[in-house]
């Protein structure tokens, strides 16, 4: 019996002895702290965004090479020239503020950076249309829509022929999103009615009837005579004009009429440069270049 006590007195302590905590279980050891790797923020991402030129002459600029801050103008190019502008995944469309005091008077702009023909340019941003593409407008007095419905129409008609900067963004089926330059009024993202602007070759079709009529040389307008005869257009207007002058232009030379014979049908359009901007300045300062 006294055996048998024993025995069970042992067990107990034996189990009391293994589900007892040791001091090292018992006390709370301090957390040490998780060591976190630096998270470096992204580079941002350079894309180029489709860009048209809206002024005609459209003037580009270059930073001074003698003098830090300042910007002068590089080059022309015609309205409708295809640009691609900088864009950043952080900050998007890459630009900056330059100044000039004209008779005392200060004047800002805002510059847009751009490339043309794989070189670095900036561009005024009122003379550029982004995410747009060129195109034409292949109707009469095509009339200029504040929004994209009937009600919002304006007195502001655009002439047969003229150069758009059509946006990528914004549109329907019935009406197109629009930048002109008219030079009296630069318009951004105005609407038009889809149906008058140009679809297929139509832009290419009025380029070489423009080039004919421009060209003094007999060879090369029979070379654009002969290329315009390879496009087609669903454009009565634009047909019209296609005909007209592949009819006036013959391979045989003694038929040709030289300018002095039909006045005004060679002809070179001359583009103001008189704008609500001003005229096309040669140097600005950019903001960098004021602060010193």
């Amino acid at each position: 019996m006294k055996k048998s006590m024993v025995l069970a007195l042992s067990a107990i302590l034996l189990i009391a002895g293994c589900t007892k905590k040791t001091p090292e279980e018992s006390t709370p050891q301090p957390t040490q702290p998780s060591v976190q790797e630096e998270v470096l923020p992204a580079a941002p991402v350079l894309s180029y965004l489709p860009g048209v030129a809206l002024y005609n002459p459209g003037a580009l600029y270059k930073p001074s090479t003698e003098e830090d801050g300042l910007m002068v103008w590089s080059r022309n190019v015609n309205c409708g020239t295809v640009l691609e502008v900088y864009s950043y995944s952080d900050s998007g469309v890459e630009m900056k503020t330059a100044t000039r005091v004209v008779k005392k008077e200060r004047q800002e702009r805002q510059f847009v950076h751009v490339r043309y023909n794989g070189d670095d340019y900036w561009i005024q941003d009122v003379t550029v249309a982004v995410n747009a593409v060129p195109n034409v407008l292949i109707e009469e007095d095509t009339f200029i829509y504040k929004e994209p419905n009937v009600k919002s129409m304006t007195s502001t008609a655009l002439p047969f022929g003229t150069i758009v900067a059509v946006s990528t963004l914004k549109g329907d089926s019935n009406f197109t999103c629009i930048s002109v330059d008219t030079e009296k009024e630069t318009f951004h993202d105005v609407y038009v009615k889809a149906a008058n602007v140009g679809f297929g070759d139509d832009m290419t079709i009025l380029a070489l009837v423009d080039g004919i009529k421009k060209a003094k040389n007999e060879v090369l307008r029979n070379e654009l005579a002969d290329a315009l005869a390879h496009f087609t257009t669903n454009s009565v207007l634009v047909d019209e004009r296609r005909y007209e002058e592949m009819n006036k232009t013959s391979q045989n030379i003694d038929g040709w009429l030289v300018e002095e014979q039909m006045p005004g049908f060679f002809y070179e359009e001359n583009y103001s440069t008189s704008r609500p901007n001003g005229p096309v300045q040669d140097e600005w300062e950019t903001e960098e270049g004021a602060a010193k």
